[in-house]
């Protein structure tokens, strides 16, 4: 036996050989945590280059969230809103959509307002253009003209910018539909 700074060996060769291996162990943590900083890194990077606007941008996982808590907690069960067809436990998750009285464009500022969102069967709703004469109908009869009116009034409403003015407000906005649709489950 030898003794070397390392410890303890049977011969030079195995000293030499235990060092090798631990340079190496060494060398193979540092590259993973160096992996796992550029990953962290690049994550910030998207998330910091995110768009509020398109495909998976921060308004399209907002919209997501909310329609989800619609769907499956405020308004389960109920049926077509503008032609009444029944929903069944027998029915494909895109069977039924959340509609929209105005059309949802990407910066309507009256895309997120929850007490204007219906369930819609698939064919009203995409086939049929949301069927928006019987939508507002059976809104007027619901709320009334003078609300109907009002919500129409592109001007009555404070712009996304305006509601959202920071990135955080609109994530804040999604996690709190994603919690109630957990409390509600």
């Amino acid at each position: 036996m030898q003794k070397h700074p390392a410890g303890w060996f049977h011969t030079f060769d195995c000293a030499i050989e235990y060092a090798n291996r631990r340079s190496q162990r060494k060398a193979h943590a540092a590259d993973n945590k160096a992996k796992k900083e550029k990953r962290a890194q690049h994550k910030a990077d998207r998330e910091r280059i995110k768009k509020r606007t398109g495909k998976n941008g921060h308004y399209d996982n907002l919209k997501t969230d909310l329609h989800k808590y619609i769907k499956h907690v405020l308004r389960k069960g109920e049926p077509c809103y503008t032609c009444d067809k029944p929903q069944s436990p027998s029915d494909s998750g895109g069977a039924f959509h959340v509609g929209h009285f105005i059309p949802a464009k990407t910066v309507d500022p009256r895309r997120f307002m929850i007490d204007w969102l219906r369930i819609q069967c698939y064919s009203c709703n995409v086939a049929n253009s949301g069927m928006r004469a019987e939508y507002r109908e059976r809104l007027i009869n619901e709320v009334g003209l003078d609300a109907v009116l009002w919500f129409e009034a592109e001007v009555n409403h404070p712009s996304l910018k305006e509601q959202y003015p920071d990135v955080q407000d609109i994530k804040n906005e999604a996690a709190k539909y994603r919690a109630l649709i957990r409390s509600a489950i």
